[in-house]
């Protein structure tokens, strides 16, 4: 295991930048539209960096003799870290096409290193001497982007690193070898993509939809947005991870499954953490052995190496959350630092007044699974033997007087809706049904809609306010069950109305309510223009325990600040009445939002804390972003990762830092470890990627540190599963409840209100 007492080594993809001059001198012309930016930029391409700045256009000279543009203006680098940073990405955008590099996007320092000695392929085929493939390639996509404040607090540069797989083979060429391509996405160039300097010419293909059928020499599209046919012999196949794998397997032969394998192990060693910290440190290196980037005229920006990659970097200051302590009781004289173990010793925190000691369960399946569905139930109710994990089974563990379970095996595929729906009927005729348990296959994943086995069971049950557990027959299959039944108890008593367990969390002078917005894309299919539903999830803090209340509907993208004031509303009328608040109460409202909040929404809610702000003494808020989609990583030299079960001697997680490292990135910002060691699922998972928290300028509660470590908290409490989260489940809950809720919206006869009546108090959604 990971030794706790050893002092960690935080590192960075991130090299801290300092300036040769306290300011530097441009022009500045009064902004009028994007098309005057756009033909400025055209026409000083090649003397002067253009950008714009609240107070107009800078126009930038890179050297003595090129022209002053505008009103002579003299912009210090630390009042204007903005602008000084825009002056370093250009800088490495000149440096990487000085190196003979092309740009993947206008503008952006993104690029493919397509040197052999660079191609994944070739170390994967050459390890063993199989057979090379000399047109499937795998190549490491970098990304360098300045940003205005790093983990030291000085502005620098961020090193991010991909993997692009590529297939120069034509579509053509792989009918000819005997690839079936039908029902696969291929990418071409139908000049929808505008050409730029130095771009990369596979930038300009993309994808155009998937192959219907082959007619004569061209490929017939569907789910096109664009074109509905194109030649197949100026097609490529869309190389995503699944399509590139099948390629391998089909053009290698015998040697596919070995080559993949070593591809696997190739791909880990470019982006598992000490992999990326490695190549971090080697690009870093390269882009300052150049010495100083000139950045403009008279001034220089010295590129130091990544953050904590030496002894002889700079440091980080940075915190270690603990983990949260669970309690099984009101009075919290039963607490453990382990969900789990807490559950078996105490039972749930609710066992003195939870009302279905003996639910009604109904258990759905095709008849064809009926032998094995009943001893996964078996199991599920009486526990696994011989398992600590779940020895004790659903009834002990949770405290119930038993289960009464029916089974409604019906006649039928496990891809025919009609006949789920038939059966979901006829259980909800025999009588009251508590959970129902449906019985699904992997098979029927890809469905949507009417045709979705699983979402027509969702509709018909929840419906009429019943929630429901989906379990498919290749999980039942397993012959290790523990773990799965482990984490499946644990929603059912929750989607029964249960509270297994609290947070013992400090208690606040003000009433505190999280509330959590989440997003979910839904798309009939690939290219189709996707519905964006908003889900809106409630956690409330009374008493000190952090509590979960749902108070959702589904909302259009558009209509959501609309439909989250009304949540909110009503979630702190609630609230108000169960808590007997009084006028002379504190509130602080704190939002986790799933993407930057606009400032128009922003006002909206501050227009809500105004009319509340005349009932209390004192309202505050905070909006907190929680995001993962960046480019931040964050290694412990430190860390020697914990041995993996199943393997000899190959520890997971070196170089990853443990759970709960929180690193701040100035006043506002906050990078949070989520994954430690014991979270990856293999010797070969990535890197993983830190929350990034962002504190909205709006907010008038401002303390970072309190933020990022309820948030921290909100990991843990997940009744999905008893294992920490890499979401806090303000995210996690509105996401899943998103999701389900457009989807369910596209089945016949769905009613939505029922997540609002009957349903209010389960959480059906997990």
């Amino acid at each position: 295991m990971s030794d706790a007492r050893r002092s960690p080594q935080l590192a960075f993809n991130f090299m801290p930048v300092t300036f040769s001059a306290e300011s530097f001198a441009g022009g500045l012309v009064e902004y009028e539209s994007n098309d005057q930016l756009d033909a400025l930029r055209a026409e000083l391409v090649d003397t002067h960096v253009v950008s714009r700045t609240r107070a107009g256009i800078a126009c930038v000279p890179l050297t003595a003799d090129a022209d002053v543009r505008g009103t002579p203006t003299v912009f210090a680098t630390r009042e204007h870290r903005s602008l000084t940073m825009r002056l370093v990405r250009h800088a490495l955008l000149r440096q990487v096409v000085a190196w003979g590099y092309k740009l993947r996007k206008p503008g952006r320092v993104s690029f493919v290193s397509r040197r052999p000695q660079k191609d994944l392929m070739v170390t994967a085929v050459g390890v063993r001497r199989l057979p090379a493939l000399p047109d499937l390639h795998v190549y490491p996509l970098w990304h360098l982007d300045s940003r205005t404040i790093g983990p030291t607090g000085y502005p620098g540069v961020i090193i991010g690193v991909k993997t692009r797989l590529e297939i120069d083979l034509t579509v053509e060429e792989l009918i000819g070898r005997g690839i079936d391509v039908h029902g696969l996405y291929v990418m071409a160039d139908d000049g929808a993509i505008e050409p730029f300097p130095h771009m990369d010419h596979f930038a300009r293909r993309h994808n155009v939809g998937a192959v219907d059928h082959i007619d004569g020499d061209d490929l017939v599209l569907r789910d096109a947005p664009g074109i509905l046919r194109v030649a197949a012999r100026e097609a490529w196949l869309e190389a995503r991870r699944e399509t590139f794998g099948n390629v391998v397997m089909s053009l290698a032969g015998a040697d596919g499954p070995q080559i993949v394998k070593e591809l696997e192990t190739a791909r880990f060693d470019l982006l598992g953490a000490f992999g990326r910290f490695e190549k971090t440190v080697d690009i870093a290196g390269r882009l300052a052995a150049r010495g100083p980037l000139a950045i403009a005229h008279g001034l220089l920006a010295t590129l130091e190496p990544p953050v904590g990659s030496s002894n002889a970097a700079r440091k980080v200051r940075s915190n270690r959350y603990e983990s949260p302590t669970f309690k099984f009781d009101q009075n919290g004289d039963k607490t453990h630092r382990s969900a789990d173990h807490g559950l078996d010793e105490y039972g749930p925190f609710d066992v003195e007044f939870f009302r279905k000691k003996k639910p009604r369960i109904a258990v759905v399946t095709p008849r064809a699974h009926k032998g094995i569905v009943e001893n996964f139930m078996r199991k599920f109710l009486d526990g696994v033997q011989g398992e600590r994990v779940y020895a004790k089974g659903f009834i002990r563990k949770y405290h119930l007087g038993g289960c009464d379970v029916r089974m409604h095996p019906f006649d039928g595929s496990a891809t025919d809706a009609v006949a789920y729906r038939e059966a979901c009927r006829q259980a909800l005729r025999e009588g009251p049904v508590d959970l129902a348990i449906v019985i699904t296959s992997e098979a029927q994943v890809h469905l949507t809609g009417d045709e979705s086995p699983y979402l027509v069971a969702k509709s018909t049950f929840m419906g009429q306010g019943i929630p429901v557990q989906e379990v498919r027959i290749e999980t039942a299959r397993l012959s290790k069950l523990a773990y799965p039944l482990n984490s499946m108890a644990l929603a059912c008593y929750a989607k029964l109305r249960g509270v297994p367990f609290v947070i013992a969390a400090p208690r606040a002078l003000a009433h505190e309510l999280v509330i959590g917005i989440g997003s979910s894309h839904i798309k009939a299919s690939r290219n189709a223009t996707p519905e964006r539903v908003v889900g809106i999830t409630t956690i409330f803090s009374a008493d000190g325990n952090y509590l979960l209340s749902n108070t959702s509907r589904e909302a259009d993208y558009a209509d959501y600040p609309r439909e989250l004031l009304r949540s909110l509303t009503e979630c702190i009328e609630d609230i108000k009445a169960r808590n007997a608040w009084q006028r002379g109460d504190e509130l602080r409202l704190v939002f986790h939002v799933f993407k930057p909040l606009q400032d128009v929404e922003a006002q909206a809610v501050k227009e809500l804390v105004e009319r509340l702000a005349n009932q209390y003494a004192k309202v505050e808020f905070a909006f907190v972003h929680v995001s993962t989609d960046h480019e931040w990583i964050m290694f412990d030299r430190a860390s020697l990762g914990v041995p993996n079960r199943g393997t000899r001697g190959q520890a997971k997680g070196y170089y990853v830092p443990d759970r709960g490292h929180a690193v701040p990135i100035g006043h506002r910002e906050m990078l949070l470890a989520v994954n430690g060691p014991m979270d990856l699922k293999s010797p070969l998972h990535g890197a993983p990627v830190p929350l990034l928290l962002k504190l909205h300028h709006e907010s008038t509660f401002t303390d970072i540190e309190y933020l990022a470590r309820q948030v921290y908290r909100f990991t843990s409490m997940s009744w999905r599963t008893v294992y920490p989260s890499s979401q806090p489940v303000t995210i996690l809950y509105s996401d899943l409840i998103a999701n389900l809720l457009g989807n369910l919206r596209h089945v016949r006869n769905w009613n939505a209100d029922s997540v609002n009546t009957t349903l209010r108090d389960s959480r059906w959604f997990l």
